[in-house]
């Protein structure tokens, strides 16, 4: 009894050594572990304090996050493609204009579109450039362009915007200004240039006008009224001299659609630089009178010495006939010229969603660019060209004008009897060289 006693005591002993023994060995285990984290951790203070000395020795300044307020990340593929992967024909078909009509425009207009911001990257000043010819080439909504080009539709807007004023500010003068006649030797090559393509005698410039369409503007009911035009929609007009080149010399863009032609043009300050002299003393002598520079324009237009219309009698004599076709040949330049604006730039053909100064905007920087083209030798595609069907072929006249959106306002009486003095010697000159086959 006394030995089976004893047996059970050692074995509680055992179990208690063992037990003892388990909890040594737990608690070793932990204290190694705290040891060997602890030891890491200042290896990695050690290791980091070392970088930091060797970025301030070698004068390495460590990047911090970039900091945007881009929601999204822009796309900047579709204009790299266009420039890498675009052949010479597809990027003018694009952009309406050839790539060093595009490098041209770039130069020179590239220090005044350029941007410096801090908080994001700049857009290029080439992009800008290719956003403003695609949305006025093409005409395209700002919604797709902005999808297109990975900026916000704001954004491509405001593009449209900056470069057309730029355009405007910076080469209104040179490319359109430029071009009007202001001494007695550029009035005579006007004039000899004029009767040269178009046969008609001293004249140096046609004047027309046409529609561009738009949204109703704001001002309620009399803005509708003041702005709604005879063909049935809101529009602003753009009123134009042409040269013999199909070159605009002078524009007037932003009256209402309503108004009548006679009363834009009275309204314009070319008309009060015309009254105070600005055309010179020269023209030929037809007898005792004297046929000085001149203008010509359709019915619409009063008739003035230096401002010729066809003649709007209920009956008219063979005479005044021929001098109408005649005077509506010579006519045929601004519709040939508003043909290649209208078709080379498709935003001044279908309505514009923006407002009336930045409709009037576009379309004047749609002249400079029309004109910057012609210097720089850069044709429009037949195709594109309005005044001609798909064939190559001219128009119909008033197929013409009715695609181009042309005016048609009433006529207005003749009440100035040395214009119809003029007008009366140019009729019988014009005859007189029919008959005769010889320039009289």
């Amino acid at each position: 009894m006394a030995g089976k006693m004893s047996s059970e005591k050692d074995d509680l002993v055992f179990l208690a050594n063992v037990m003892r023994e388990r909890r040594r060995r737990q608690l070793s285990m932990h204290v190694m572990l705290q040891n060997l984290v602890a030891r890491r951790r200042r290896v990695l203070n050690v290791a980091v304090l070392m970088l930091l000395l060797i970025s301030q020795l070698n004068n390495i300044t460590v990047p911090g996050p970039i900091r945007s307020c881009r929601r999204l990340k822009r796309n900047a593929g579709w204009w790299d493609k266009v420039c890498d992967t675009y052949s010479d024909a597809r990027f003018k078909k694009t952009f309406r204009v050839s790539r060093s009509t595009f490098n041209y425009i770039l130069n020179r207009i590239e220090p005044f579109i350029i941007k410096q911001t801090i908080t994001e990257d700049p857009i290029p000043a080439d992009l800008r450039l290719a956003i403003c010819l695609y949305r006025l080439g093409r005409g395209d909504y700002l919604y797709t362009i902005s999808e297109m080009s990975g900026l916000g539709v704001s954004t491509v807007s405001l593009i449209v915007r900056e470069v057309c004023q730029v355009l405007v500010d910076h080469l209104w003068n040179e490319t359109v200004s430029n071009h009007m006649p202001k001494t007695r030797e550029d009035f005579k090559r006007k004039i000899l240039d004029m009767e040269e393509f178009w046969q008609f005698p001293c004249c140096w410039a046609a004047i027309d006008d046409c529609h561009i369409p738009m949204k109703c503007p704001p001002g309620g009911l009399e803005a509708c009224k003041e702005y709604h035009n005879f063909k049935n929609f809101y529009s602003i007009v753009l009123m134009a001299m042409v040269d013999s080149h199909y070159r605009f010399v002078w524009g007037s863009c932003g009256f209402p659609g309503n108004s009548h032609d006679a009363v834009i043009f009275q309204s314009t300050d070319l008309w009060s630089r015309i009254q105070n002299g600005f055309i010179p003393s020269i023209g030929k002598a037809d007898g005792d009178i004297n046929i000085p520079p001149l203008m010509v324009g359709d019915s619409a237009f009063p008739l003035r010495t230096w401002l010729m219309k066809p003649f709007t009698n209920s009956v008219l004599t063979a005479q005044q006939r021929y001098f109408n076709y005649r005077l509506s040949r010579a006519r045929m330049v601004s519709e040939g010229a508003y043909g290649q604006l209208k078709g080379r730039w498709r935003v001044l053909l279908r309505k514009s969603e923006s407002s009336r100064d930045v409709v009037r905007l576009i379309t004047l920087a749609c002249m400079v660019l029309h004109n910057i083209c012609i210097m720089q030798g850069d044709s429009i595609s037949k195709k594109l060209d309005l005044s001609s069907d798909g064939n190559g072929q001219k128009r119909n006249r008033e197929d013409i004008r009715k695609l181009l959106q042309m005016r048609g306002c009433s006529s207005i009486r003749d009440t100035s009897f040395e214009a119809n003095k003029v007008r009366d010697a140019l009729c019988k000159k014009l005859w007189c060289e029919k008959e005769t086959g010889e320039v009289c």
